[in-house]
């Protein structure tokens, strides 16, 4: 009978530790993956920009905003600037405190996504009361088009929230890996940072 060890065709010995998942090897991979994310993400939300300014310029018989259509209204949209800040604020916090204190973690992702559930509410309640729709000219068109993609963004956001506070725990993912956390934050800020240009853009240069 032969004596040596059978070679593993599947997945990694659950005994021992795989190369690939060392925590340095995890936290890199992690942030590489994230900045491929949010590279290609932003990307979706310049060609809105572009478009903006681009049929601003054009301004086909005088399509750009149509006669009668009401400009949103600068303070729902900056509740939802605030809110979403908030929110990108309190998962920055919890991340960096998920492994020495996760119950501190957990509070701040529960305020976290309370702040975005809210967001989504606001958000909803401008859609409602808007006064126009995106067959009201190339403006409305372009406003409800960033503002319902950045929406749908913070919606999954908030899923992925909530997976972050069902493993802030001693024994959690959140906690074996925090770099996931961190990472998570970070794509929280970009979301952020979009809505603050998309705020001064759409309800500023119109």
């Amino acid at each position: 009978m032969s004596q040596h060890t059978p070679h593993s065709r599947g997945l990694p010995s659950l005994v021992v530790a795989a190369p690939e998942w060392a925590p340095e090897v995890d936290a890199r991979i992690t942030r590489v993956g994230m900045r491929i994310f949010m590279g290609a993400d932003a990307l979706l939300f310049v060609a809105f920009l572009f478009a903006f300014f681009y049929l601003k310029a054009l301004n086909n018989d005088h399509a750009w905003i149509s006669h009668g259509v009401v400009h949103p209204r600068r303070y729902i949209g900056a509740i939802i600037v605030v809110l979403l800040v908030a929110a990108a604020g309190l998962v920055f916090l919890g991340a960096r405190s998920v492994v020495r204190t996760p119950a501190t973690a957990r509070l701040f992702f529960w305020l976290a996504l309370l702040a975005g559930v809210v967001c989504i509410g606001v958000q909803i309640y401008e859609f409602r009361n808007l006064g126009f729709g995106p067959d009201s000219g190339s403006y409305p068109s372009v406003f409800i088009g960033i503002q319902s993609m950045l929406m749908v963004h913070v919606a999954g956001a908030m899923i992925w929230l909530g997976t972050h506070i069902h493993q802030a725990n001693p024994t959690g993912d959140s906690v074996a890996r925090p770099a996931s956390a961190v990472a998570f934050g970070n794509f929280m800020i970009f979301l952020a940072v979009v809505s603050v240009i998309a705020y001064l853009v759409l309800y500023f240069l119109y």
